[in-house]
């Protein structure tokens, strides 16, 4: 090496180096040199920001303090049509295919549904329901299980026998009738999509748990961890600033991964009917009205069931991407 080299390197620092193979920027050239990482990120930016848009157009009322009404972006765009009205008597025809259908029309790239709204708005406007319903009952999981977790496998004992026994106790119930019995008791028979993300959240809680209680019972006994207390650091500070930061990575592209599941799992609540509930554009609900059409207008199921696909795919690959990405065994 030059002496020039070996100047330049010092100079850098240990941080920068740190930064420079093990940062976010490292993390997303990665992500970005596998092709199907990479496709899965477009799909979810594109899935993020459309959700984004129609969260604002569905909430403006709120947003503007009762200014705006709601859907304004929607009525006023050539593209798109109101989500929820559905159409007075002779203004919209039901039931009608696909534009690139025989007895299509271009004012319904996707058609219309039953009560003659237009499909292609409902679907896009779908995503705002079933990719926040995903984010939300994730974090609530990832959240919920990380505290648990985080406090199980850095005390131990005692501490670490409840927790995990709770835990064990509520992973052991089948996830979907969990749910449906939380969201039905809760809601006191009237099921809300609120409480499908309460439900689906608490499920996921023990999963998460488990995950960062074993990266932590090997992270506890690192040197680090020992110096802190040591120095007298109290506990609830090495476990926030220590144990987590340092038990992120795995739980992170779990998470990841889970927001996929997630969208599915709302899907089939709202499918059966404890989700959201009519006129609310989603996707699972779609699905459950669009099934007594399946041979008169079989298109009124594949676009909700397509949606859904790609962007669960969308998330499962680029989980997949940041898997590799922050696994230091594929890195090496």
């Amino acid at each position: 090496m030059a002496l020039g080299e070996a100047q330049m390197d010092e100079s850098r620092g240990p941080s920068e180096d740190v930064e420079a193979e093990y940062g976010w920027r490292y993390t997303f050239s990665k992500v970005m040199e596998d092709t199907t990482a990479r496709w899965g990120l477009y799909v979810v930016a594109l899935v993020l920001l459309i959700s984004t848009y129609t969260f604002i157009d569905s909430n403006l009322s709120q947003l503007t303090f009762g200014a705006v009404s709601d859907f304004t972006f929607a009525e006023t765009l050539p593209i798109f049509d109101h989500p929820e009205r559905i159409p007075p008597p002779g203004e919209g025809e039901e039931n009608v295919p696909p534009a690139f259908h025989a007895d299509g029309s271009l004012s319904n790239p996707l058609g219309t549904d039953p009560s003659g709204r237009d499909y292609f708005t409902r679907i896009v406007y779908g995503a705002q329901v079933s990719v926040s319903v995903g984010i939300v009952s994730t974090l609530i999981g990832f959240v919920g299980g990380t505290i648990i977790g985080a406090v199980s496998g850095f005390y131990g004992g005692r501490v670490d026998d409840v927790l995990m026994r709770m835990v064990e106790t509520v992973y052991a119930i089948p996830p979907l009738i969990l749910i449906i019995v939380f969201t039905v008791f809760v809601s006191g028979g009237s099921p809300d999509i609120t409480y499908a993300i309460l439900g689906v959240g608490i499920t996921f809680i023990p999963v998460f748990a488990r995950i960062i209680r074993s990266e932590v019972l090997s992270v506890r006994e690192m040197d680090y961890i020992e110096a802190a207390k040591a120095s007298g650091v109290k506990n609830r500070n090495i476990i926030r600033r220590h144990v987590i930061p340092n038990s992120f990575a795995p739980v992170l592209v779990y998470a990841t991964l889970q927001i996929g599941v997630t969208i599915l799992i709302v899907a089939g609540l709202s499918f059966l009917g404890y989700g959201a509930q009519p006129p609310t554009p989603d996707w699972g609900q779609m699905l459950n009205t669009s099934h007594g059409y399946m041979h008169s207008n079989v298109w009124l199921s594949i676009w909700p069931g397509l949606a859904i696909l790609v962007t669960i795919m969308g998330f499962n690959l680029f989980g997949d991407g940041l898997q590799d990405a922050l696994d230091p065994r594929i890195n090496d």
